[in-house]
């Protein structure tokens, strides 16, 4: 076939549109992921506790520690060597300025220590409750309370060695921190023993005082709410007498000291709010003394027809408690003439020697001092209400307690030191 020139020149275009439609199409992308080479995980160091049985950590405690802190110690010893199998050491943190204990000793440090870190460890705590902190070498245990504290030691047993415990080893993660808020509140002390609790008292020394030249035998101790009257024998002769100082609870100040009365051993008071007057338990021929607490003079002195060595006021009852001898001897109730009511039968006191007492509305609270070979005070419970002995409170002192009171929610023993040592309580479920 024979082509004419325009029909050349068509297929020319053509050709040339089909190569240009060719060359619009996009070539294909080619792309390659970037290759990430896997590491292994840093792992945290570890403070090793206790291996194969083995341990070279000491426990330690204040040097100063008393109350609730030297129990507790002592009960963190035992628990860490039951549930470790290892033995443990513990010390107190006293060291020579010629001989200092080394930075990178292995310690496992309670509470309020002179290390540094513990120092540094309560400074940091900024709430109520608890911190635990593991550096290089050390374990330390902080709290703002002794619940606070309590609780910072049950997570320890129960959650922190257990989770780190595997083949015989338990070793703690450098750089741990648990930071706890504990809300701070009262024991239910009736309650607790019912449940089989063990209970103890941490107390606190917010007055101390040597006493009126030869009156240095600090004995019965009351509260009016604002004042606190403690009553000071002098034994040099051959009967005791007294004097009662008054004391500015606000400030802690003795503002006033009666003359000397014939009060024999004084061996506990107690205030009635309703007569507004000191009532003395003279603990000689089942006398009492009334006392006029605005101007420390003696009212007067009368007789019972029982022999009492404690009394306490039932709050908002009108009625006294007293420790009493007799035919209704034991805590027995009064009406406010002294006329007994009830009373419930003492309790063994298990070789403590038995002091004054304290009561509110519900509870009679009776502290013994320690005998020969006792290294604590305890406090007898007796319910009121319900007549019955409940068991004691462990107050871990060699301190001679004396009387009991409270005012204000707050709850004081008086000690006799040579004078007298007033002390702030706080109850708490002991460690175990």
């Amino acid at each position: 076939m024979k082509l004419t020139r325009f029909t050349a020149i068509i297929l020319l275009a053509a050709s040339l549109l089909l190569l240009f439609a060719g060359c619009d199409k996009e070539e294909p992308v080619i792309t390659t992921e970037p290759v990430i080479e896997e590491t292994e995980p840093i792992e945290a160091p570890k403070l090793i506790l206790v291996e194969n049985g083995n341990t070279d950590f000491k426990i330690i405690r204040s040097e100063n520690a008393q109350g609730y802190y030297l129990d507790t110690a002592s009960a963190v010893y035992q628990k860490a060597k039951s549930e470790l199998s290892s033995s443990f050491k513990l010390s107190e943190d006293w060291f020579s300025p010629l001989d200092p204990v080394p930075e990178d000793a292995h310690e496992i440090l309670l509470f309020d220590t002179n290390r540094t870190e513990s120092v540094a460890a309560l400074a940091d705590l900024d709430v109520d409750g608890y911190l635990i902190r593991v550096t290089d070498c050390k374990v330390v245990i902080v709290g703002s309370s002794p619940t606070a504290c309590n609780e910072a030691l049950y997570y320890f047993f129960d959650n922190l060695i257990p989770e780190n415990t595997a083949d015989g080893v338990t070793s703690l993660p450098v750089g741990f921190e648990k930071k706890q808020a504990v809300e701070r509140k009262a024991v239910d002390i009736a309650q607790a023993l019912r449940d089989g609790k063990a209970v103890g008292a941490d107390f606190k020394i917010v007055f101390e005082y040597s006493g009126p030249v030869g009156f240095s035998s600090s004995q019965g101790a009351a509260t009016d709410g604002k004042y606190a009257y403690v009553a000071m024998k002098n034994a040099s002769g051959d009967s005791e007498v007294d004097k009662i100082i008054k004391i500015d609870m606000a400030t802690w100040e003795v503002v006033a000291e009666s003359e000397t009365f014939p009060l024999d051993h004084a061996n506990d008071m107690t205030y009635d709010p309703e007569k507004n007057q000191l009532v003395v338990t003279n603990m000689n021929n089942c006398l009492i003394s009334l006392i006029d607490p605005e101007n420390l003079t003696l009212i007067k002195q009368m007789a019972l027809p029982y022999g009492t060595w404690g009394i306490g006021y039932i709050d908002n009852a009108s009625k006294y408690t007293f420790l009493a001898s007799g035919e209704m001897g034991g805590v027995m109730t009064t009406d406010n003439q002294f006329t007994p009511i009830s009373s419930i039968p003492f309790s063994d006191s298990m070789g403590y020697t038995g002091q004054g007492m304290d009561a509110d509305a519900n509870l009679a609270y009776v502290p013994l001092s320690p005998n020969a070979g006792k290294k604590d005070n305890i406090i007898q419970i007796y319910d009121l209400q319900s007549g019955e002995y409940l068991g004691y409170v462990t107050l871990n002192t060699k301190m001679e307690s004396e009387s009991m009171f409270h005012t204000n929610g707050k709850q004081y023993v008086n000690f006799n030191t040579v004078g007298s040592k007033i002390a702030e309580l706080e109850y708490y479920i002991r460690f175990e």
